[in-house]
């Protein structure tokens, strides 16, 4: 559930944070943080307010990913590779993936670039960064679209957070039943 630790409280325990609303550019929002598989359906979400940025929520978002297997067998929890863009393009988030063993595309940002360039061999080398295999990310893009056809999800009428996760939720079964 969304929204527990930065309260302290139950989720929906009342607040703009506990009810995953912040503003942002786009005024008084909710973010939808999710991975995707490659048939545009969603694996795994977490819900934060507006104004909460990309790149702390990697972690929490590949935690919840969890791909039942065919036959027996725990469920698979590490996902094949993560494309991500230049939100995700950490330090901490690199390292994390390294840690798990999760091989990553993730472009890197122009001012990381000139900071390593400038340490010089102190610097480390470049990220390993696959261009062709970059353009198959538009699939979270898509994901995010499937979901948003959905008006509830789109529009958030609901007051409460986890209302709102539940909608989610419903699409997102939806979405896998339909495909």
């Amino acid at each position: 559930r969304s929204g527990t630790e930065e309260t302290g409280g139950p989720v929906g325990g009342g607040g703009q944070i506990g009810e995953c609303l912040g503003r942002s550019r786009g005024g008084f929002t909710t973010k939808v943080h999710l991975a995707a598989e490659g048939r545009c359906r969603p694996l795994a979400f977490v819900l934060t307010p507006g104004h909460y940025g990309d790149g702390p929520q990697l972690e929490r978002v590949l935690e919840q990913v969890s791909v039942p297997r065919t036959g027996v067998g725990r469920p698979r929890t590490r996902p094949d590779r993560v494309l991500a863009d230049k939100a995700y393009t950490s330090r901490r988030n690199r390292r994390y993936l390294r840690r798990r063993g999760i091989p990553h595309t993730i472009p890197e940002r122009l001012d990381q670039q000139r900071h390593r360039k400038n340490r010089g061999s102190r610097g480390g080398r470049p990220t390993g960064f696959d261009s062709e295999r970059y353009k198959k990310r538009n699939t979270v893009e898509r994901t995010i679209n499937r979901l948003k056809g959905f008006r509830s999800v789109a529009t958030r009428y609901e007051k409460r957070a986890y209302i709102y996760l539940g909608t989610v939720t419903l699409a997102a079964l939806v979405i896998w039943l339909r495909t």
